[in-house]
This record gives C-alpha cells, structure tokens and sequence, in this order.
C-alpha cells in the first residue's frame, strides 16, 4: 500500500517550505491542519487488519524525518488507537509504545503521559486479540487450586467486583444471556476482591442461572498469586474476555451485548476467510475465455457472465435453503471482482453489489459480515462510482490536461516501477502511431505529482478510482468519458 507516502507528502507540504532541508523547523501554528490530515488517513485504515495498521504507522513515522512532526504524528496515532472503540485497536498503541516512545524514537508529551502509556502496554500486551490465553492458578469455592487455561470450546473469562456498581448490572445481563442462550460454553467467573463473606452472598444471589450446557466455574485469588491483573490488564472491573476452542483471544473488553453477538457468532457459522487462492483460480478459469476480448463489445459480454454466475450460485445455494455457502461463494466473487482491474469484470460489479450484497441485509447481518463483506462492497461501490460514463472529467491546473480534454483520447494514470503501467504505455505509444485519426495520450504519473503538488494528486486520487494503476479512461470530445479500466494490451481496434 502507498497510502502513508500520500499522507506523508500532504503533512510535510503543509508544514515546511519549499525545497526545505530536512532539519528545517515545521510550522507548529499549523499542526491542526495535520490533526486534520492524519484524521482522514487514520480513517482509511479502520477496516484494514490490526498487522496491517501497524506497518502503515511505522512506515509514515519512518518517512517523518523532523522529530517534531514526528511526535506529533506519534502521539495523535496513539491517542486514536489507544481511545479507538474498535476492539483490538489497542494492539497498535501498545506497539507505539514499545517501539517508538519507550526507545525515544518518538516523544511523549511528558514523562508522565510515557508512564502511563507504559503501564498500559505493560498490563495489556498479554491479553492483545489473537493472543494465547495466559493460564491462572486460581482458587475454587473450597480453596483447591484450578489451572484455568480455557482450550477445548468457548470459554468467557468474567473478572468482577462485589463492590462494583457496574459489575451488579452486567451480572443480571451476562445471567440472562447465558439462561436464554444455553450456549455450550465455560465461564469462569473470577471474583477479583478478598472478601469471602460478600463473595459467597454474590454467588447465592446473582448467579442462580439456568443453562445446563453452560459450564460455570467461581474462582478467585485473594493473594492475587496468579499475576491476573498484569496478565488480563484487570486495573478495574468489570472485565469480559472470549476464548475459542484453540485458547485464542478472540474478544476483549466486552459488554455484554458485544459478547452475546460474539458467542453466536462463533457457535453459530465457521470462520471463513474470502478471496482464497483456491476461489481465485477457480473464478479465473471460469471467466477465462471472455476475459481474452478487451473490446467494448467484449467488456460487455464479460459483465453479463459474471452477472450470470452470480444469479446462478443464488439458485444453486440460498433458493434451496442453503444461506452459507450462498455467502462463501458470493463473497469470494466479491473479493474476486475487487481485485480484477479488467474492464467487463468493472462493469458487472455495481449490479453485483446491489444485488446480492448491499440491499441483502436479510443475508448478511452478523458483525463479521458487516466487517468482510459489507464494508468491502461499499468501498468497492464507492471507488465504481467516480467519474462514471457519460459525465466529464474536470478542468485541472495540468500542463496539457484541457487541450486533452477538448480532443479526448486514452487518458492513463501510472507510478514509476510499476511493470503493467510500463507495458500499457508502450502500448498506447504502439497504438497512438497506428490510430488513424491519431489517438492522443495523456500520461499521469500520480508519484511525481504528489512530490510535486499534493493537493492536486488528492484531488485526483478522490475523482478517479486509483487503487490499481495503470487506470485507462478514454474520453471523447469535452472530456466525455466513453470508457474506463480500458486494458490496451493487446488492443487492435
């Protein structure tokens, strides 16, 4: 991804000169313009993987030479992910901490802020989403030692307080959702005080809880031998964490609602990760032969194949009942198309998207969905529909761009070392030379735009689907677009 060099090159353009050396002095009376800017940016990310986030921060920290800009994208990274409500976000914030305030790469605001954020990562890094679970020595009601290292099936670890006002409201909550779900799982309840009167009342009074498939386990460490609350991050209660059947951390800070959707998830439907490689080749073969015509006749006919497939797996999966495999196939030709730069496989796509994805909430309606599918659909919906056939591309401040516009031709949009971009413009130069009436290029190289006019390359980037490049549009006269993710390899007409 080159999303951090965009962001990068948009903050430095906002707060050094010109051709300024790299010890100059930012501009601090500007630094809400970079809030502003890296707000955006860290908004592009809130779908992308924990692993994911982290690289796109440390490579924009990395580019960010003056320590002062540096800092200050420092910690308004961690303040985002550190308050984000986005289970997991913390991961990243721990990972700030430990690579770049704690060795002084970045600097915290004070010696204070580091300490805390320290102690965070320090009572947190254990318990991180896809974490092993830590085990726990604790003690049972008759003071006989459990090893408590949930594995085997789901497991809900629930650390709470007698004294807690909010703990007494989740506990009604979490025993209603256990009655009413007889979900086939392993809650430990871990009591976090040292008062065996009031924990004993606690247990007569509040868990009285009807799920026989429910395995329930009331634990507690009054010596606090077992190191839960650096292990769990237990500095307050109440604390709900899930562990699937491998001992993995797959929830984290619930409340009782998250974990309600969570458990139902997990029993319900198997975890499924789209776009293999095994459906990739299999939608390749599939489409192989009208993929090979690049004319628009031929971008048609692809389009009316994909659409075809796509009504074709409804019937064979969700008409006969079959909701599951209705998803798996339809989101791996989601995932499919997404990644396709091919003209005819664009064209099927917003037909596709509304039809079997966005305007299917009956379908698609857990969190998981909502995360994999339904959020790739919009993005994907959202990039389609700029610039679409029939309207005009916009006047710009490029040298050449609205004599171009006027005449129309093959408009292409490329980066230097791109091996496709390289082969698509010796073939519009091929083409170009041939085309009787000659056919005119206009060539965009978006990398030595944004060094050179940021702004202008923003602009871009929110007018055209740039997410692969090369990006062929033809236009017409006055800048009409004809077509667009035009291929011109292998091209005659």
């Amino acid at each position: 991804m080159r999303r951090f060099l965009t962001v990068l090159t948009l903050l430095a353009a906002t707060l050094l000169p010109a051709a300024a050396a790299p010890s100059a002095q930012v501009d601090t009376t500007r630094w809400k313009e970079v809030d502003d800017r890296l707000d955006l940016y860290l908004a592009t990310l809130e779908g992308e993987s924990i692993p994911v986030k982290i690289q796109e921060c440390d490579l924009l920290l990395e580019a960010a030479s003056q320590p002062s800009l540096r800092a200050r994208i420092a910690q308004r990274i961690y303040e985002h992910y550190r308050q984000s409500p986005l289970m997991g976000d913390e991961a990243v914030a721990i990972h700030l901490t430990d690579k770049w305030f704690a060795p002084g790469k970045a600097a915290m605001r004070d010696d204070a802020q580091l300490m805390e954020a320290k102690v965070f990562a320090e009572f947190n890094r254990q318990s991180l989403l896809g974490a092993p679970a830590p085990a726990m020595d604790l003690l049972d009601t008759l003071g006989a030692v459990v090893n408590v290292a949930p594995h085997g099936r789901l497991s809900v670890l629930y650390f709470y307080d007698t004294g807690c006002v909010k703990c007494r409201a989740e506990s009604v909550l979490l025993r209603r959702i256990l009655s009413e779900g007889n979900y086939p799982v392993d809650f430990y309840a871990v009591y976090t005080g040292a008062d065996e009167a009031s924990w004993a009342a606690w247990r007569r009074e509040k868990w009285n809880i009807d799920a026989p498939a429910t395995r329930f386990f009331h634990l507690w460490d009054p010596e606090v031998a077992s190191d839960y609350q650096r292990k769990y991050g237990v500095l307050s209660t109440p604390k709900v964490f899930l562990v699937d059947g491998r001992g993995t951390i797959v929830g984290r800070n619930l409340d009782p609602p998250a974990l309600l959707q969570l458990l139902q998830l997990h029993l319900s439907e198997p975890e499924y990760t789209y776009g293999g490689a095994e459906s990739a080749d299999l939608f390749d073969r599939l489409f192989a032969a009208a993929s090979e015509d690049v004319s628009a006749a031929g971008a048609e006919k692809l389009a009316g194949e994909v659409l075809s497939v796509a009504a074709l797996l409804e019937d064979r999966t969700l008409a006969k009942g079959d909701t599951l495999s209705f998803k798996h196939l339809e989101g791996d030709l989601l995932y499919y198309l997404a990644s396709r730069r091919d003209e005819g496989f664009k064209q099927a796509a917003p037909a596709f998207l509304s039809d079997y994805i966005l305007s299917r909430g009956d379908v698609w309606r857990t969190a998981d969905d909502s995360l994999k599918v339904v959020g790739m659909a919009r993005w994907l919906d959202d990039l389609l529909s700029r610039t679409p056939v029939g309207t005009r591309i916009p006047r710009l401040p490029l040298p050449g761009w609205n004599a171009f516009r006027r005449r129309g031709g093959w408009l292409i949009f490329h980066t230097p070392g791109c091996g496709d971009c390289s082969a698509v413009l010796a073939a519009a130069d091929s083409l170009s030379r041939t085309h009787r009436p000659r056919r005119r290029v206009m060539a965009v190289d978006m990398d030595e735009l944004l060094a050179g006019s940021p702004e202008l390359a923003s602009r871009l980037f929110e007018t055209f689907d740039l997410s692969m490049m090369p990006f062929v549009v033809e236009t017409g006269r006055r800048g009409k677009v004809l077509r667009k993710y035009v291929s011109l390899i292998g091209k005659n007409d």
